[in-house]
């Protein structure tokens, strides 16, 4: 089924555990070279979302839209060769190798991988590989991480772990990137080389959908923010009408 209308669009999305209700018949929509933030409290149904935009989980109803294909239902790596891709809270990066490994190691399209792929020139693997490590090194310069390239990911601190994470996601060249609590145990310094990063990604022409708490960088850099709590939509709008939204107040920024 195709439809081409929109970019990205959740489509009355449901999913129960057991007993529990983690998403309740949730739309909405995210416009191509937006960022657009899910907020809410912990349990709100933030990341189980992604997980079900992503492929790891299916729902139990609903429909998922890219580039007015239908993903529902779709495996993670089939959903990543169509231009999106995500992080994890848990990163799943390669510890016991080096920075540039991770990042090499992520990008699509290798040829020498395939089954083929033994029976091709070797000037044609020669200039692949050519390719492939000049887009590690842009992904590295991108980041701030070309000093580091060849130091154990396991001897990175937390922040620039984090920026690999980010790198491995960019390694596959998707147009629409989620990214699961991108700022969580940063510095202030290491959260505005972020939201840096971000805003250049956007200008970049990436379309992004973001879940973190940090309200400070949410407020800064989102285009349109949604606001999630007890797996249902409560409030959707631009940063400074969720500022003055009273039930959102209410239930997750406080006063």
């Amino acid at each position: 089924m195709v439809q081409n209308s929109y970019f990205f669009k959740v489509q009355n999305l449901s999913k129960s555990f057991g007993g529990l209700q983690a998403v309740k018949n949730v739309s909405f929509e995210v416009k191509k070279g937006s960022l657009t933030s899910l907020i809410g409290p912990n349990g709100a149904g933030k990341t189980t979302i992604f997980d079900l935009i992503s492929g790891f989980i299916i729902p139990d109803k609903g429909k998922v839209f890219f580039k007015g294909h239908d993903l529902t239902g779709r495996k993670p790596h089939e959903i990543v060769s169509m231009g999106m891709a995500r992080t994890f809270q848990h990163l799943g990066l390669f510890y016991r190798l080096s920075v540039w490994d991770n990042i090499f190691l992520a990008l699509p399209g290798k040829k020498r991988e395939q089954v083929l792929g033994v029976f091709l020139p070797q000037t044609t693997l020669r200039d692949e590989e050519k390719i492939l490590r000049q887009r590690t090194k842009e992904i590295l310069d991108f980041l701030g991480l070309t000093e580091k390239a060849d130091e154990m990911v396991a001897n990175l601190s937390w922040g620039d772990q984090k920026l690999v994470s980010i790198g491995r996601l960019l390694a596959t060249d998707g147009e629409f990137l989620l990214m699961d609590e991108p700022a969580s145990g940063l510095s202030d310094e290491q959260i505005s080389h972020l939201k840096y990063l971000i805003k250049e990604l956007i200008s970049m022409g990436k379309t992004i959908l973001l879940i973190d708490h940090n309200m400070e960088a949410i407020m800064d850099i989102s285009d349109w923010i949604i606001v999630l709590n007890f797996g249902e939509i409560i409030a959707e709008g631009k940063p400074a009408d969720i500022q003055a939204h009273e039930e959102v107040i209410r239930v997750y920024l406080g006063v």
